[in-house]
């Protein structure tokens, strides 16, 4: 469980939600965009949506106490553009500041935007069409990444595409089809970006987000809104491009206890949702956390810990009941090869110490030349 001071601010946020929520919505979408220190894309993600071709929204940048000139370029493009918003506010996290911006929108439907990507011109005019045409809860498009300034290196090949046909889906397919993805660690893209909401859909949800701190933000939530959407659309047309290695590539101090927390939320959500294939959705949730194991090991390298550090946590890490419990699944024990699954029993620090440094070694080149890209 989070501090009590982050609990108060959640409910705070939430007070802010409620006392809006009679308010009458007078444009048709609101686009909320958080900003932490991104001076030098923000300008880029701004100009793309202003000059979007559907001109009914709102945009809603978020200050989230930036220490840069963030604030700055916000408050130029205000004085420009009246569809603007600007609220500034101290450093609190992207959940409260993503949070403050959707309490505070006035559109029928949301999207969501990271201050260091951008939108192509057409986004917009095609998820409101699609959603206003068949009644959509949620409309989601293909993304594309790049990692340069000038977004020279695209994955925008037919085989980096990874929604290849126009769908609806109604009723019960979207929970045992779709939101089944975020129990398994399917590819489905979990990202809140690229997707256009039912405002009131995003607004009535949330109450996992009080469990984490920023691992898994975007799937916890996305997982609550699908279960609750009654009819979505996938399209093939790409509606987003997302930076490559953006903010979110240095060492986390929560991600374990975000990991441990959002496997507690899986298991929740299984009770509820999933009494029809809990054995199999209990598999999909234990291996998930354990490919996350692996995952937290490697963010004390990333973070250049001391070696007796890095030793302590994988023995914390081994010793978690939660670990433990998903090492013993079934499911786990048929995706993982004995010699993992007998480390952990066995809590052998020197096994995942060794295998972890290793592979780490061997990403650490493509780390940097995909950092220093990303810097031109």
């Amino acid at each position: 469980m989070k501090n009590l001071e982050f609990l108060l601010k959640f409910a705070q946020v939430e007070l802010i939600n409620f006392l809006n929520s009679s308010e009458e919505e007078y444009m048709k979408v609101s686009i909320v965009v958080p900003i932490y220190n991104a001076e030098k894309y923000l300008e880029k993600c701004i100009g793309s949506i202003i000059n979007q071709s559907f001109k009914d929204f709102e945009l809603i940048l978020v200050n989230d106490g930036s220490t840069d000139n963030s604030l700055n370029v916000c408050n130029k493009y205000k004085n420009k553009d009246s569809r603007i918003r600007v609220i500034d506010k101290e450093n609190e996290g992207s959940i409260l500041t993503r949070r403050r911006g959707v309490n505070l929108a006035k559109g029928k439907y949301l999207m969501f935007c990271d201050s260091d990507d951008y939108v192509e011109k057409e986004s917009l005019k095609k998820l409101v069409d699609e959603a206003e045409k068949h009644d959509l809860d949620i409309v989601i498009g293909n993304t594309c990444k790049f990692i340069d300034r000038f977004s020279i290196i695209k994955r925008s090949s037919k085989n980096n595409i990874y929604f290849k046909e126009n769908k609806i889906i109604v009723g019960d397919k979207i929970r045992t089809d779709i939101a089944s993805a975020y129990l398994h660690g399917h590819p489905f893209p979990a990202s809140l970006v690229g997707k256009l909401y039912r405002s009131e859909l995003i607004k009535k949800s949330g109450k996992y987000l009080k469990n984490i701190e920023f691992l898994g933000e975007d799937l916890y939530l996305n997982l609550e809104v699908f279960l609750k959407a009654k009819k979505i659309k996938i399209i093939t047309d790409n509606v987003y491009n997302y930076r490559y290695g953006g903010n979110t590539n240095g060492y986390m101090s929560y991600m374990f206890s975000d990991a441990v927390n959002g496997y507690k939320i899986q298991k929740e959500v299984i009770e509820e949702f999933y009494q029809d294939s809990r054995e199999k959705r209990y598999g999909g949730i234990s291996i998930m956390l354990l490919n996350y194991l692996k995952t937290c090991i490697e963010n004390c390298f990333v973070g250049k810990l001391p070696k007796r550090e890095i030793e302590s946590s994988i023995l914390k890490y081994l010793s978690d009941e939660n670990i433990i419990e998903a090492s013993e699944n079934k499911g786990s024990i048929k995706y993982f090869t004995k010699e993992f699954i007998g480390a952990i029993k066995d809590k052998d620090v020197g096994f995942f110490y060794e295998k972890i440094n290793g592979e780490y070694k061997k990403k650490f080149l493509f780390r940097k030349l995909k950092y220093i890209i990303s810097k031109l």
